[in-house]
């Protein structure tokens, strides 16, 4: 990978600062969004990029990713064909294409969706989206989601209306062109409200075409009294490619939140979840599998705050990693005072499948409230040596055997997604590495 290294003499935050200055100077810059970049700005400059002792980042090194120097990411042409290979097929009439992060309105199609999903671009924001975004930035504790609003100039808010539903899901596919010199960086925005008992089917997909490039992509989501969102997360960047993505979920009273996420990784990949369940009745899942091999990453840091009472959140995470694969889970659920009757499960399972592996995972309990019912657990182990001996002795090989069990053992979660497409994206993108490695 070619990149820019910047001088030992500025610091990653000069480097940002200076970028900022020459965003707002060029034409990339959107002045309905001027108060947005001003707020995130200010925001970074308060937090600044994480140290190896920060609360947030004691898992996950970001010196290299702070130490490169980026330019933001130019509108570029993309080959169509390949794009159309990206758009799943239950999506044809309902995808939104996205290059480095500005809207393609010749690449999409969203005429299956209908009247009642209505979208507009960020830069053309009223008065109450800018309070949203502004509003988001006043408690930020995630430097690069700061970032992301410091540098936001293109974006989309989805705002649905009460009782509508869809029969399709929409796609929400990103691509990064990357760079065959200087790193680039983009910063998607996606915004959605639903109206009350409204349900949206979403797949927010990540791809590259080539490497150089850092995606640093923000979401929001605020659900509504009775309203639902069945939503699957694919990231499948580039191996030479960093990631970073915030969700940020808002559930009322009797509202739910099903989010899944399949990750392949890269030089450093890091999903950020913050949930509060503002109010009775709210219900989350969140799950996420990941196959890791040669020096891949994948972090996830998730915070869920019960702030109601009869509130219910399941996770469940899993990790197969080979070589120098490295993959973390800090995760911490809230049970606020007063959230009575919250049932929250907390489970992380991690396959080794080399000594140079390495898996670190921190769930944490923080209960403020006495009558709930809440779990945790993580496992780090191997190849389970008698189902391997079981599986010899009806007549498979060693290595087909295990390769079986480690693709089995990930499949158990991929085939919880509610979308054939996804799955069978998944099981190309990340059960083809485990097969190939024991080929």
């Amino acid at each position: 990978m070619s990149g820019s290294a910047m001088e030992k003499t500025e610091s990653p935050e000069t480097v940002v600062l200076a970028l900022h200055k020459k965003f707002l100077g060029a034409s990339q810059a959107r002045a309905s969004l001027s108060a947005v970049n001003q707020a995130g700005i200010e925001r970074f400059e308060l937090l600044k990029f994480p140290h190896k002792k920060h609360e947030m980042y004691t898992f996950v090194n970001t010196n290299e990713l702070a130490g490169t120097t980026f330019e933001l990411a130019a509108d570029s042409p993309v080959d169509t064909a390949w794009v159309q290979s990206q758009i799943y097929p239950a999506c044809k009439n309902s995808v939104a294409v996205f290059v480095n992060g500005a809207y393609q309105e010749n690449l999409s199609d969203l005429s299956g969706l209908g009247d009642a999903f209505k979208m507009q671009c960020l830069s053309e924001a009223d008065d109450e989206i800018k309070q949203v975004l502004l509003g988001s930035l006043e408690e930020e504790n995630d430097v690069f989601a700061a970032i992301n609003s410091a540098f936001v100039q293109h974006g989309v808010w989805i705002d649905i209306p009460a009782k509508a539903t869809f029969e399709n899901p929409v796609q929400f596919l990103y691509i990064s062109t990357g760079s065959e010199s200087t790193p680039v960086t983009s910063h998607p925005r996606l915004v959605v409200r639903l109206g009350k008992t409204a349900e949206l089917k979403v797949i927010v997909t990540y791809a590259g075409t080539q490497e150089n490039y850092f995606v640093n992509a923000v979401n929001d989501f605020i659900v509504k009294d009775g309203a639902g969102v069945t939503y699957t997360q694919v990231q499948k960047d580039d191996a030479e490619s960093w990631h970073c993505s915030k969700t940020r979920v808002q559930l009322h009273r009797d509202a739910h939140f099903f989010g899944r996420n399949g990750s392949s990784g890269n030089r450093l990949t890091r999903h950020h979840y913050e949930v509060r369940l503002k109010e009775e009745g709210a219900e989350l899942h969140l799950s996420g599998a990941s196959v890791l091999v040669n020096q891949e990453q994948v972090h996830n840091f998730i915070r869920i705050h019960h702030e109601a009472s009869h509130c219910n959140s399941n996770q469940l995470f899993k990790n197969v990693i080979d070589d120098k694969g490295r993959s973390s889970f800090d995760g911490t659920v809230i049970v606020n005072k007063g959230a009575q009757l919250t049932n929250s499960d907390q489970l992380i399972n991690n396959l080794m499948l080399s000594d140079d592996a390495h898996s670190d995972n921190k769930p944490n309990l923080m209960i403020f409230a006495d009558d709930v019912k809440c779990t945790h657990g993580t496992t780090v182990g191997q190849i389970n040596e008698d189902q391997l001996f079981y599986l010899k002795t009806r007549g498979l090989s060693q290595e087909l055997a295990k390769s079986l069990l480690t693709t089995s053992f990930v499949n158990s979660l991929i085939q919880t997604i509610p979308f054939p497409d996804v799955i069978a994206d998944l099981n190309d993108i990340l059960l083809k590495k485990l097969e190939a490695k024991h080929a």
